[in-house]
């Protein structure tokens, strides 16, 4: 495409880059990738292994994480179609840069970003995220630079800022060397210093690096892109905070890594390189979620739990009736047939 997904910003806008919370508008939609057809078509496309299903109860707390779950079978017409009136969170991961047709939009949108901001990246990601009504994303932080670009629906991003007493550095330390995932303890009290950013179609926000945050759908199907990226200035953050984290394993001791002089910085990106290659942290672990759910068209929420594996807060559809067949049934006599 040759038209601008980005429009021109403001010199206002371009002043408080990094610095406070930048809203922007966008003209992803015009693309014609995110209709419910073409969403279908990607999910078809991607593999599914790399589709990340979630479920949560409507309008979740802050503190309530994802549960995860499975949708063998189904086409991607049947799960945008889950998406759409049921609970659930449905998102290809990478595939913006995965999929050409996808990758050739997200280049371009990278591209006029960082002409519009400054800011150059060494790298980016970016997963498309189909949420239904009144689904959020817990309270959590990214070590990378993170916007999201709203495509369809309404939704409303709460940002906090990335002080002491909200994200401190040793819980960015622990995401850093990947001994923890992105989530952090909520208190009730944090919720006085978030921001809420409401978005519709066609804006997005791009938040200060490392600032908390969480999600909540309005009461229709949500579209985004979820985009990260690694610039030279978050690079050189995470490695400070990354050296810090294995001088308070190895010593007990780590000096501040927030404020620290930019001269300084660049001895620790050398020393955190050196120590990922020769003396990888001996506590690095990935969590693989326990699957609890199957993706069912008939079941309340479009979920059915499996054996005793539903939340407290979970409405368990009742034993089918003999008559009627389960999504996993249907599948199989497809495959057979």
């Amino acid at each position: 495409m040759t038209d601008r997904i980005l429009p021109p910003l403001s010199t206002d806008q371009k002043k408080i880059v990094r610095k406070e919370i930048l809203r922007f508008n966008h003209r992803l939609e015009q693309t014609g990738l995110f209709t419910d057809a073409a969403l279908a078509t990607l999910l078809d496309e991607h593999p599914r292994d790399e589709v990340t299903i979630c479920t949560m109860r409507p309008n979740p707390p802050a503190d309530e994480t994802w549960i995860a779950g499975e949708a063998n079978g189904l086409s991607g017409e049947e799960l945008v179609a889950a998406a759409r009136t049921g609970a659930l969170w449905v998102s290809p991961r990478s595939a913006m840069t995965k999929n050409p047709r996808y990758k050739v939009v997200f280049d371009q949108l990278m591209g006029e970003f960082s002409r519009e901001t400054g800011l150059p990246h060494l790298s980016a990601d970016a997963a498309v995220l189909i949420s239904s009504p009144n689904m959020g994303i817990f309270f959590h932080v990214d070590p990378a630079e993170t916007m999201l670009w709203h495509v369809r629906g309404n939704k409303t991003v709460h940002v906090y800022p990335p002080r002491e007493d909200i994200v401190t550095e040793a819980a960015m330390e622990a995401i850093l060397l990947k001994e923890t995932l992105s989530d952090l303890p909520w208190k009730a009290s944090f919720a006085d210093h978030g921001l809420p950013v409401p978005l519709k179609p066609g804006q997005a926000a791009f938040w200060p690096h490392h600032s908390p945050h969480r999600v909540v759908n309005g009461d229709d199907l949500n579209v985004s892109i979820s985009v990260e990226f690694s610039s030279p200035q978050s690079m050189l953050t995470n490695s400070v905070f990354y050296t810090h984290g294995r001088m308070r394993r190895a010593l007990g001791w780590a000096p501040k890594s927030r404020g620290v002089m930019q001269a300084l910085a660049p001895a620790s990106l050398l020393l955190a390189r050196a120590l990922k290659t020769w003396a990888p942290p001996a506590h690095n672990v990935e969590r693989s979620p326990v699957r609890r759910f199957d993706v069912d068209l008939s079941a309340p929420g479009c979920v059915r739990w499996r054996e005793g594996m539903a939340p407290d807060w979970a409405q368990v559809a009742k034993p089918a009736k003999a008559a009627r067949k389960s999504t996993r049934r249907r599948t199989e006599e497809r495959k057979a047939a």
